[in-house]
C-alpha cells in the first residue's frame, strides 16, 4: 500500500513538474515565436503573448487561446469558429468580419474590441466584459449573454434574435415590442438556434440571489447604443435597462 501511494506521488509531482515547466516556456516565447507556431496549425496556444500581432485572414479554427494576451492584435476576417478565449485579454482587438461563431469567451475581458460586423451566433460571451466594444452590423444570433457587460457598447444594427440576455424571459427571442417609430423586432424564423447552454459559475449564483431580492438585471446596458436596426431586442426592456435608443436605421459599414 505505501508503495501505491508512492508510485502516486511520483506521477502527480512528474504532472505538476511537465505542467510548470511548459508555462515556464509559454512566457518565455515572444510574440514572433507565437506567430508562427499559430500558422502551423497548433491547436494549443494555452497563456499565448500575441500583444499587437497582425493575424488577419488567419485560421484558429478550435485552437485554445485560454488565458492568452490578444491586447492591440488584429484578427480582420480571421476564423475563430469555436475557439476557446476563456479568461483572455482581448484588449483593443480588432475582430472586423471575423469568425467567431460557438467561440467561448467565459469571462473574457473585451473592453474596447472591435466586432464590426463579426459573426458571433452561438458564441458564449457569458460574463465577458464588453463595455465600449463596438458590435456596429456584428450576428449576435442565439448567443448567451448572460452577466455580460454592454456599457457603453455599439449594438447599431447588430442582430440578437434568441440571445440570451436575461435568465427568466425571451426579450430576444420573439419580442414585439416597438419604440418611438421603430419597427417591429419579431422574429420570423421559424427553426430557433440554440444558444449556449448557460454556465453555472459563482458569480452566476451571486446574481441569482440578488435577483430573487429586487429582480435586477443580468446584462448592464448603462448607456448602450441601440438604433432601429437593431434586431431581436426589446427596445422598451433595453431602455428600461439603461440602454440609448435611436430611431435611425441605418446600414451599418463594411
Amino acid at each position: 500500500m505505501n508503495k501505491f501511494f508512492s508510485n502516486l506521488l511520483t506521477v502527480v509531482f512528474f504532472i505538476v513538474l511537465v505542467s510548470s515547466f511548459q508555462n515556464v516556456l509559454a512566457q518565455t516565447k515572444t510574440v514572433a515565436q507565437w506567430i508562427a507556431l499559430a500558422k502551423t496549425g497548433q491547436k494549443n496556444l494555452k497563456g499565448a503573448n500575441f500583444t499587437g500581432a497582425d493575424l488577419q485572414n488567419i485560421d484558429l479554427n478550435s485552437v485554445d487561446l485560454s488565458k492568452a494576451n490578444l491586447t492591440g492584435a488584429n484578427f480582420t476576417n480571421a476564423n475563430l469558429s469555436k475557439a476557446k478565449l476563456e479568461q483572455c485579454n482581448l484588449t483593443g482587438v480588432n475582430f472586423t468580419n471575423a469568425n467567431l461563431t460557438k467561440a467561448d469567451f467565459l469571462a473574457t475581458n473585451m473592453v474596447y474590441v472591435n466586432l464590426k460586423n463579426a459573426n458571433l451566433t452561438q458564441a458564449l460571451l457569458q460574463e465577458a466584459n464588453l463595455s465600449y466594444a463596438i458590435l456596429n452590423g456584428a450576428n449576435l444570433t442565439s448567443a448567451n449573454l448572460i452577466l455580460a457587460d454592454l456599457s457603453n457598447a455599439d449594438l447599431w444594427n447588430a442582430t440578437l434574435t434568441n440571445a440570451i440576455i436575461s435568465y427568466d424571459a425571451t426579450v430576444t427571442a420573439t419580442s414585439s415590442t416597438t419604440y418611438e417609430g421603430t419597427t417591429s423586432t419579431t422574429s420570423t424564423t421559424s427553426t430557433k438556434i440554440p444558444a449556449p447552454e448557460i454556465v453555472e459559475t459563482e458569480a452566476l449564483g451571486t446574481a441569482l440571489e440578488k435577483y430573487e431580492q429586487n429582480k435586477s438585471g443580468f446584462v448592464k446596458l448603462t448607456a448602450t447604443r441601440i438604433n432601429g436596426n437593431t434586431k431581436g431586442i426589446d427596445f422598451a426592456w433595453a431602455k428600461k435597462n439603461g440602454a440609448f435608443i435611436s430611431t435611425k436605421v441605418v446600414t451599418a459599414p463594411k
